[in-house]
């Protein structure tokens, strides 16, 4: 049988990508800075980035590492550099077939945000591992920062839009990025080693089509405000300085965002054999659970 680990346990897509390879008759293991038990996987190990995984490593043999685990603050491009960089020496000197990095399309190393350059760090060293690295923009489901913009969205009478929506969004359904991960699993990697791969579907949407394609699906208008993003930025910023406050988003996704939605990107979509959906449909799916 299959074994695969997940680090990020906890995160919405390894929870969805654990049911998948359940459903596909794999056993999985976890790591999560809790060790508290989680549907769909056999045993969860207490690991956040910067501390070791090889109590789990040792526990059985790991056929495949997928890395969805993500440090936070104002030490995380440390943590996530280190961390995901020392989990993937272990992972190689346990012996394990293939292992997966969960990237972003906002990866460079220059980005804006540093999301985007540490996570630009880790592809170059796990394509120097000859491991996978798969790009993510949007993931549409039922959890992470699309579930978040959902609610800001469909709770709240105002809805702010970063200089008015504009911003392009690429995006990819949990379900088509579980099932890409599921098949790369089964292949060990075939094909896809040694580079990073655009795994968004071909044509880009605005933010504004999003929230209201989000709005539609829920039966909630609100005002979609057009608010100026330098603004908003010297808001999160002064509230990140504040030890005890804690944000939905962050100045460094704002960054982000702002990079990413000025510019197109050439898509791996069609090396992936999943059918292009519509937003409507996308969108209609993760309302519907």
């Amino acid at each position: 049988m299959t074994t695969v680990l997940l680090t990020g346990a906890g995160g919405f897509i390894a929870r969805r990508l654990a049911q998948t390879l359940n459903e596909a008759g794999m056993a999985v293991l976890g790591a999560s800075h809790s060790a508290a038990a989680l549907p769909g996987y056999g045993r969860v190990f207490p690991a956040s980035l910067g501390e070791t995984l090889l109590p789990a490593l040792a526990s059985r043999p790991v056929d495949a590492i997928v890395h969805t685990a993500l440090a936070t603050g104002p030490d995380a491009y440390r943590l996530n550099v280190e961390g995901a960089s020392r989990w993937l020496d272990e992972g190689r000197a346990a012996g394990v077939g293939v292992q997966i990095l969960l990237s972003t399309l906002s990866a460079e190393a220059e980005a804006l945000s540093d999301y985007g350059r540490a996570k630009w760090a880790l592809e170059q060293r796990f394509a120097g591992a000859d491991e996978v690295a798969l790009r993510l923009g949007v993931v549409v489901g039922d959890g992470g920062m699309y579930a978040r913009m959902r609610s800001s969205a469909t709770r709240l009478p105002v809805t702010p839009l970063l200089d008015g929506g504009r911003q392009l969004l690429y995006v990819v359904g949990i379900d088509a990025l579980c099932a890409v991960l599921r098949d790369a699993i089964t292949s060990n990697g075939a094909g896809l080693r040694g580079r990073s791969w655009n795994l968004v579907q071909p044509q880009p949407v605005t933010l504004r089509e999003l929230i209201e394609a989000m709005q539609r699906q829920a039966g909630r208008r609100s005002l979609l405000l057009a608010v100026p993003t330098k603004p908003v930025l010297a808001g999160l910023k002064l509230a990140e300085s504040v030890p005890m406050i804690r944000l939905p988003v962050s100045s460094s996704n704002v960054r982000g965002l702002v990079q990413q939605g000025q510019r197109r990107v050439d898509t791996d979509w069609e090396r992936f054999g999943q059918p292009v959906q519509p937003l409507e449909a996308l969108v209609a799916a993760a309302q519907a659970r």
